[in-house]
């Protein structure tokens, strides 16, 4: 969803949107956004509210699961103007990377949020909290079946913890 910025009022412009897209393994939909895209002083703010669910695999059981989020997006983005003859590399501080830096002259709302989205996606996905993952030996699901084999110790250093035991 491009919005120019001749469509932005004073009052701001509401931003309704949904879409889906793939991230390396797990594929996301945005069900929607609902905001609003307003002026502020020398730049834009983004405000609203995102649902979204994600299909992505159990870190510990590989079995496929969706969930769903729903989350706040507040965003600044700023207007860069650069020549054609300014195309020098330039660092950018700890500051600069608070806001979205815009060079065309629209904003492209989906790709803003969709790097929210990313953003707020967990770094650990479990199906449940209790996921007792996959067997090491046999590699069956824990969660479905219990294992048949027979488990040896992992690392023979540990053997003498054994005897503590006793």
């Amino acid at each position: 969803m491009k919005v120019y910025f001749e469509q932005i009022t004073i009052d701001g412009i509401d931003i309704d949107t949904a879409f889906e897209f793939d991230d390396f393994s797990s594929h996301i939909r945005v069900e929607k956004f609902n905001g609003k895209l307003y002026p502020i002083k020398k730049a834009y703010f983004l405000d609203g509210e995102v649902v979204f669910t994600i299909n992505n695999e159990c870190d510990r059981c590989a079995e496929t699961f969706k969930k769903q989020f729903k989350e706040r997006i507040q965003v600044e983005i700023v207007i860069n103007k650069t020549n054609d003859d300014e195309k020098e590399e330039i660092e950018l501080s700890e500051e600069d990377l608070s806001y979205y830096n815009i060079l065309d002259n629209f904003i492209d709302i989906n790709e803003i949020i969709r790097e929210e989205v990313i953003l707020l996606k967990p770094v650990k996905w479990l199906c449940s909290e209790n996921c007792k993952g996959i067997c090491p030996d046999c590699g069956v699901n824990l969660n479905k079946e219990k294992c048949k084999c027979k488990h040896v110790s992992l690392d023979p250093r540990f053997e003498i913890l054994k005897k503590l035991k006793k």
